[in-house]
């Protein structure tokens, strides 16, 4: 039985929801919460952090107002393909 990959935008949600539910968090949570490696995990963190929808504060990660936004976006989009 083969599992079906998540695309970019599904870890990057499954990213974010992390972020949020836990509201600050440390690497390794999210890479254990994720399913992700360390080396993906980390270019995913870094790309949020560029694009201002996640930061960094002393070691933990924290969801800004321009994640939850875009959050909230990708889970309305989630729901129309649902079966």
């Amino acid at each position: 039985m083969s599992k079906k990959r998540r695309t970019k935008i599904e870890v990057i949600r499954d990213v974010l929801e992390i972020v949020r539910k836990s509201e600050e968090v440390k690497k390794t949570e999210i890479v254990y919460g994720a399913n992700l490696n360390f080396e993906r995990a980390s270019k995913i963190i870094k790309w949020l952090i560029a694009g201002g929808f996640i930061e960094l504060n002393a070691d933990k990660y924290k969801i800004t107002e321009k994640g939850e936004d875009i959050l909230r976006e990708l889970e309305k989009v989630a729901t129309l393909f649902k079966p």
